[in-house]
């Protein structure tokens, strides 16, 4: 095995990573709490061109991290682990990456799509709670990914 190579894919993946949950606080913390203090139809126009093109980009990064972190266990050698708490939790990983990614293309980014369309009022205010639950569940599973790198970063 080129070391390399190794450290090669594992920084792809750390910074695709960055990426793919940087682009997600950003977006929870940043956009879409300036996005409530402008009218309706201000928020509707940014967001029909925001849900068009950021999943594309966020896609894209998510599917890199798992894609690449997947080439990078099995380059490391975690096949020969799968039964051992290493190989376990880079299972794990992959579970919760691929669910999270799920989670945005699935489920969330209709639900944005959706809100877009919701005439204002109550049914408007109920999609958007929708939307910042889906959200505030994606955070947790990007934090639980966390406690997963960390862990397999020390043999776990």
């Amino acid at each position: 095995m080129n070391i390399w190579f190794l450290a090669t894919l594992q920084w792809l993946h750390i910074l695709c990573g960055i990426f793919w949950f940087g682009s997600v606080l950003t977006a929870d913390f940043i956009v879409l709490p300036t996005l409530r203090t402008l009218s309706l139809d201000v928020q509707r126009t940014f967001l029909r061109a925001f849900v068009v093109q950021a999943p594309r980009i966020v896609t894209l990064i998510g599917g890199m991290t798992i894609l690449l972190g997947v080439v990078r266990g099995i380059v490391g050698g975690v096949l020969s682990d799968l039964g051992r708490p290493y190989g376990l939790t880079w299972i794990a990983a992959f579970v919760v990456g691929s669910s999270l990614l799920f989670l945005g293309t699935r489920i969330l980014t209709p639900a944005a799509h959706r809100l877009i369309e919701t005439p204002a009022g109550p049914e408007f205010d109920t999609a958007m709670a929708r939307v910042k639950r889906l959200t505030l569940t994606e955070i947790a599973g990007f934090l639980m990914l966390l406690g997963f790198m960390i862990a397999m970063r020390f043999g776990y």
